[in-house]
């Protein structure tokens, strides 16, 4: 690997670390004991590269770094280095650097991606989709859990927070890998009968209609559609 390369890597690697320096200093343990459909507090973070620029962001937007001159010609890397070469270094890294911290911080499953400026052009890739298996089993237990408890034989009122999470697990096909309409749409029913005559009713509509927006959006869409951009 040469010098440049090892230099791009070594940047990546510090604005990774202080990243999760960021995170840790949140009280990650008391936050998760909100409910118990809560497993983390992050699913997702993106780190962008454009001209030996490095940020790490925190949302699903491919943002663009400011003051970047986004012209191709003068990028250093090509598409092969940061496939063959970036990612793996960094998805090892992040890997280890995930094990180190408390399990609370980081969502099941946790994505991290990648936008990188190569000499011809953007490169999007995921450099690490983490699942902590035992998390995850946990999850899944306390969801079905929840469903059977507060929702099927339930008949008090839910909070929105609990409504919040439950509407993302259950269209999240790393949880729930076979989608079923059929069951996601009585749940939601479910979540809005309990809750008929609470205050909070239009709350839990909303976090339902968030939550089929985002998988719209983010997931079903881009299999059907290529996003061209505005003209």
């Amino acid at each position: 690997m040469d010098i440049t390369l090892e230099t791009i890597l070594d940047k990546m690697k510090q604005e990774i670390d202080k990243w999760m320096t960021n995170i840790s200093d949140k009280d990650a343990e008391q936050i998760v004991k909100r409910t118990s459909l809560q497993a983390g507090i992050h699913d997702y973070a993106l780190l962008e590269y454009v001209k030996g620029r490095v940020k790490v962001w925190e949302t699903e937007r491919f943002l663009t770094l400011p003051g970047v001159n986004t012209g191709k010609s003068s990028e250093i890397l090509t598409e092969e280095q940061v496939r063959e070469r970036i990612v793996p270094e960094l998805a090892s890294y992040i890997r280890q650097k995930l094990d180190e911290l408390s399990p609370a911080l980081f969502n099941c499953p946790f994505t991290f991606n990648g936008k990188f400026r190569t000499r011809k052009g953007d490169v999007n890739v995921c450099i690490l989709e983490y699942v902590d298996e035992m998390k995850k089993k946990q999850l899944l237990k306390q969801i079905s859990f929840y469903i059977a408890d507060k929702l099927e034989t339930g008949k008090n009122p839910t909070k929105p927070l609990e409504t919040f999470f439950l509407s993302r697990h259950l269209l999240d096909e790393r949880l729930f890998p076979d989608l079923d309409a059929v069951h996601i749409i009585s749940i939601f029913e479910k979540i809005q009968n309990v809750n008929k005559e609470n205050k909070h009713l239009a709350e839990h509509r909303r976090y339902l209609i968030g939550a089929l927006r985002n998988w719209l959006e983010n997931h079903w869409l881009p299999r059907y559609f290529e996003n061209m951009g505005t003209q």
